[in-house]
């Protein structure tokens, strides 16, 4: 009974639904080569799990019925640890030293194909912002940049736009028919917005220009800028803009005044409240009182 327990303590004896281990009987070269495994990173039990290795728990006995293998293990395991660390600090100074990552696109060399590519997402009702963030194009900013400076690529995005404004304004249509009866506010918004777009893309055809045509009528200028019923139009008159400055200030018996007065009730404000008609100068509070440019006019 004695020589089971302590063949039981030196790992040669297994328990009932333990798994039988490889290995039971202690070396130092086996103990070496488990703690030169831990020290390297991997877990105990993957290392137990190898072929002619002992089960984890006879490991544990081990390190606690031969001192030397305890001590080399726990030393493995800070070995362990502090290497786990140092990869960790070598990873975020890593990271820290790349670069941002872009907003969308490649690089910005300039390509008649890129160009034609980016001009034909516009024609098909998408937005340049959008554009700028797909990964095979360049970004918005670099996408106007290319506009003022290479003339072809300038013709070909400003053609695309007036044939993006004929797909906006189907959209627009599209969108009205698709819109049931719990979306009208939600589709209403839609169709404002892209008919706002359409008439800025294209204003000759899609802007509305009724309120325009009625300010030009009363100007006396034609449709196309000429004049009216054979006279000049009211453009070439000579115009004058008149400002009156108006302020408010507190009377003696507390009645808020408008200084100049305004018109008959706010003269007779002044002669209730003060006793005496407005007068241009400077108020007893150092205010300024501005001369009446158009006397009030009594009520007959």
């Amino acid at each position: 009974m004695a020589e089971e327990e302590a063949q039981e303590a030196a790992g040669a004896v297994t328990r009932p639904g333990l798994r039988e281990p490889g290995v039971s009987v202690y070396s130092e070269a086996l103990g070496a080569e488990l703690c030169a495994a831990v020290a390297a990173g991997r877990p105990l039990s993957s290392v137990c799990d190898e072929p002619g290795r002992p089960h984890r728990t006879t490991v544990r006995r081990w390190e606690t019925s031969h001192p030397a293998f305890g001590e080399a293990m726990r030393a493995a395991y800070m070995e362990a640890r502090v290497s786990q660390r140092m990869r960790d600090r070598q990873k975020t100074a890593e990271l820290a030293l790349r670069p941002p990552p872009r907003r969308g696109g490649k690089a910005s060399g300039y390509t008649r194909a890129l160009g034609q590519a980016i001009c034909m997402r516009l024609e098909a009702g998408r937005s340049l912002t959008s554009i700028g963030r797909d990964d095979d194009m360049p970004c918005y900013g670099t996408i106007l940049a290319w506009v003022k400076r290479h003339p072809a690529f300038e013709a070909m995005y400003v053609a695309a736009r007036e044939t993006q404004a004929e797909y906006l304004f189907d959209e627009a249509r599209d969108v009205a028919l698709e819109a049931t009866k719990d979306s009208v506010p939600l589709a209403r918004l839609q169709f404002d917005v892209i008919r706002w777009q359409a008439a800025r893309l294209a204003p000759k055809k899609y802007l509305d220009r009724l309120v325009a045509a009625e300010e030009m009528a009363e100007l006396g200028v034609g449709p196309r800028g000429g004049v009216l019923g054979g006279r000049r139009g009211a453009l070439d008159r000579p115009r004058h803009v008149v400002f009156s400055v108006v302020h408010f200030e507190r009377g003696p018996a507390g009645r808020v005044l408008c200084a100049p007065p305004r018109n008959a009730a706010e003269a007779q404000a002044w002669i209730e409240d003060t006793g005496a008609p407005y007068a241009p100068g400077v108020g007893p509070n150092g205010q300024m009182r501005p001369p009446l440019l158009n006397p009030p006019i009594s009520p007959t």
